[in-house]
C-alpha cells in the first residue's frame, strides 16, 4: 500500500487543506505517525504553517501567492516520500509535581461533585497514569496526554478563562496537560505545577517533547511554595 492510499487530502477552507489517515492504513501508533508527518512537513514545506491534530493535520497557505492545486501537488510529493520508521527506543520519564489544593484547583470543586470524588482522589486518579504525548499544539509547548482515568473525565468549559496561569493543569475529555505558558484556556483545572515547563535559552525551550512520558506527582502546598524550580 503506497502512502496515497494510507492517507486523504481535501481542502478545509479556501486556504487551509487537510490530511487525514484511511481507516485501513495499519500502523500500530497512529499518533505517532502523524508526530511524525507533522514534523516531516514542517521542515519540508516552505512559507506554509502545519497545525498538527491527533487524527489529522490541517495545512495552511496563502493563497494569494500560490494556487490551491499547485500546493496540493506539492503535498501529495512529499506524501509520497515520506517514510515512518516505528523506533523502539525507550521514552524518557518526565516526573511533575502539582499540588491539588482547592486554590490551585479552579475547577476540582466541579470535577469532585460531577463524579461524587475527594480532591485526594481525584489526586490519586491523576497521579496514577504514566501518560503518553498525543499532540503538541493549540499554543506553543502544550502537549496532550492521555489517556485520561475515565472517572475523571468532563467537558470542556462553556467559557474559556482569558489568562491562566502558567503551570495549571487541566484535564478535558480523556486528555490531560499542563498549561506551560499560561494564557487562555478552556479545561477544568484541577491543579498547578511549580516546575517550570519552558526554558527560552535552551534550543527546545518545551519540557515536554514527543518522546516524553509524564508522571504527575502530589505535593502539599508547603512543598509547592518551597520548590526550587
Amino acid at each position: 500500500m503506497s502512502n496515497l492510499d494510507r492517507f486523504n487530502l481535501s481542502d478545509f477552507s479556501e486556504n487551509v487543506l487537510l490530511i487525514e489517515m484511511n481507516k485501513n492504513a495499519k500502523y500500530s501508533d497512529r499518533t505517532a505517525v502523524f508526530l511524525s508527518l507533522s514534523e516531516y512537513l514542517r521542515k519540508t514545506l516552505d512559507s506554509m504553517e502545519v497545525v498538527s491534530a491527533e487524527e489529522s493535520i490541517a495545512v495552511k497557505y496563502n493563497s494569494l501567492d500560490i494556487p490551491s492545486t499547485k500546493v496540493k501537488n506539492l503535498i501529495l510529493d512529499k506524501l509520497k516520500v515520506f517514510r515512518y520508521q516505528e523506533v523502539s527506543k525507550e521514552k524518557s520519564l518526565l516526573r511533575i509535581p502539582v499540588c491539588y489544593s482547592k486554590e490551585f484547583g479552579l475547577d476540582i470543586k466541579d470535577v469532585a461533585s460531577k463524579h461524587s470524588l475527594s480532591n485526594q482522589e481525584i489526586a490519586d486518579l491523576h497521579s496514577g497514569t504514566v501518560y503518553e504525548v498525543k499532540m503538541i499544539g493549540f499554543t506553543p509547548g502544550f502537549a496532550y496526554l492521555g489517556d485520561l482515568a475515565k472517572e475523571l473525565i468532563m467537558p470542556r468549559l462553556l467559557k474559556p478563562r482569558i489568562n491562566l496561569l502558567p503551570g495549571s493543569v487541566g484535564i478535558s475529555g480523556n486528555r490531560t496537560g499542563v498549561y506551560t505558558l499560561g494564557g487562555p484556556g478552556g479545561w477544568r483545572i484541577i491543579g498547578r505545577t511549580p516546575l517550570k515547563l519552558f526554558h527560552p535559552d535552551k534550543q527546545n525551550p518545551f519540557g515536554i517533547s514527543p518522546d516524553t512520558q509524564v508522571k504527575f506527582t502530589p505535593i502539599s502546598k508547603q512543598e509547592y511554595e518551597s520548590y526550587t524550580k
